[in-house]
């Protein structure tokens, strides 16, 4: 009988390449694995044994001996530099994220030239997007160099793994890893109880605290914040009063309690204790000021309405519900709006990111985002605020950031480099470019004989050789 374990995810996964896939399944699943990490929260050879700056634009990464794809194909430099070029001609993101000139590669030694000087550049190299992968025709298969194997996918709904015996750091004890995808976390945690999986992420946050008598509960704060998105293609919400009212009517500690203290309230982005963080004291909502900033704005209260120039303020608001706070976040802040006059209509669509990404039609989202997966702020400073970051679907275009952000990305002294961030964020916060709710926490629950888990912070890391079974 295989020694096998079934993880039950709650982010369906449509396809496998790592350059187009948004929720990173291969990495986040053992298949993949990129040149640098941030397992212990700093960025750190991974792929890569070392890396070497040798002029502001020019960087040499020495690639680790003895690692195989899975077709035993041995990995050397040009082989990172074909798949970092398929990247690149895949996502148009990381394209412009990677900022690379050209690339050359002796053995394995890898030298990258960039357009622009950035001094954290290994940090790109983190991102799951750049994982090392053996290019193929067929975008269904990936073949790379994680302790796990692609058996098959099923999109949407499963994919199997099995143990690849030549890993470079070690073959897992287990020889099979089936990932059955859910978005319904008391689905995912019914599979728990059932026998049907042996590790579930995300189980519902109100049975969290019910399951630690019979099943292993692992909770880590994470690198994500659930926040309020503005579409800064409305006109309504390009005035600065309107946001500044929606930010009113965000009461945190309610979404801490509606969330079973699952959470924590969100001054800024990032949590408090990094040196780049900037941050605004905790505050209290208040319709009364909601009310009066809406009044700034021109809006006057009409039969329990705001309404300007005879228009009653109408906003939709989008979210997705494989996070299921999510929408519970929506009718929390759809409540609060209705008291200050303002009418909030919320719509689910789980392809979120295409949907926010090529539409304008929107007017908010809640959407949930891991700010600071590669150790600082370049990651949400590059694909969040820069006017061609992929993540930019709030079409935030602000000179003043944007200057802040390219300096940001030329600075290689890391205190000045903090100093930038932190302006950087003291803007967003002043403009209410976004607002920040709360800082959730990732719970993962696990029968008693799996050993070896380890909580990601960053979310990229889960399926490891490290995880095996008690007998």
């Amino acid at each position: 009988m295989k020694i096998s374990i079934t993880y039950a995810f709650h982010y369906p996964a449509e396809v496998i390449h790592p350059a187009v896939d948004i929720n990173y399944t291969a990495v986040r699943m053992g298949a993949l694995e990129t040149l640098a990490h941030t397992k212990n929260e700093e960025v750190e050879p991974w792929l890569a044994a070392s890396w070497e700056q040798l002029d502001e634009n020019t960087w040499v990464f020495t690639i680790k001996e003895d690692v195989t794809f899975h077709d035993e194909a041995e990995l050397d430099a040009e082989a990172v530099k074909t798949s970092l070029e398929e990247t690149m001609s895949e996502s148009e993101a990381m394209d412009e994220s990677l900022d690379i000139e050209k690339m050359e590669a002796d053995g394995q030694e890898l030298t990258i030239k960039t357009e622009e000087s950035n001094a954290s550049f290994p940090s790109e190299l983190v991102h799951p997007n750049t994982a090392i992968i053996k290019p193929l025709d067929d975008k269904k298969e990936v073949i790379g160099t994680g302790p796990f194997e692609m058996d098959s996918f099923k999109p949407n709904q499963y994919i199997k793994l099995k143990r690849y015996d030549h890993y470079w750091d070690g073959a897992s004890e287990l020889e099979e890893v089936i990932v059955l995808f859910n978005e319904d976390a008391n689905s995912r945690l019914a599979a728990l109880k059932s026998g049907d999986a042996d590790i579930v992420y995300r189980p519902s946050v109100e049975e969290v605290d019910t399951l630690e008598d019979e099943y292993q509960v692992d909770t880590v704060s994470s690198l994500r914040t659930h926040q309020l998105i503005y579409q800064m293609e409305n006109p309504e919400l390009q005035d600065k009063n309107v946001r500044k009212a929606l930010e009113q009517l965000i009461d945190r500690q309610e979404v801490v309690e509606a969330m079973n203290q699952e959470a924590v309230p969100a001054k800024g982005p990032f949590h408090e204790d990094f040196d780049f963080s900037a941050e605004r004291k905790e505050h209290e909502s208040n319709v009364e000021e909601a009310i009066n900033l809406l009044e700034k704005a021109g809006y006057t209260i009409e039969e329990d309405k705001a309404v300007k120039n005879g228009e009653p303020l109408e906003l939709n608001l989008v979210t997705y519900s494989a996070r299921p706070e999510l929408p519970l976040i929506a009718q929390l802040l759809q409540d609060k709006a209705k008291e200050a006059g303002i009418t909030i209509d919320i719509q689910l669509n789980e392809q979120i990111d295409d949907y926010l990404a090529n539409n304008t039609n929107w007017d908010l989202s809640i959407y949930s985002f891991v700010t600071a997966p590669q150790g600082n702020a370049s990651y949400l400073l590059n694909t969040a605020y820069a006017p061609d970051g992929g993540l930019n679907v709030g079409n935030v275009e602000d000179d003043e950031l944007t200057e802040n952000i390219n300096a940001f990305n030329k600075e290689s002294n890391r205190e000045k480099q903090n100093k930038l961030s932190q302006e950087a964020v003291s803007l967003i916060l002043d403009e209410y470019y976004h607002s920040f709710i709360v800082h959730p926490t990732n719970s993962v629950a696990m029968k008693k004989e799996i050993t070896g888990w380890e909580t990601s912070t960053s979310e990229y890391y889960m399926i490891t050789n490290e995880i095996g079974i008690e007998e």
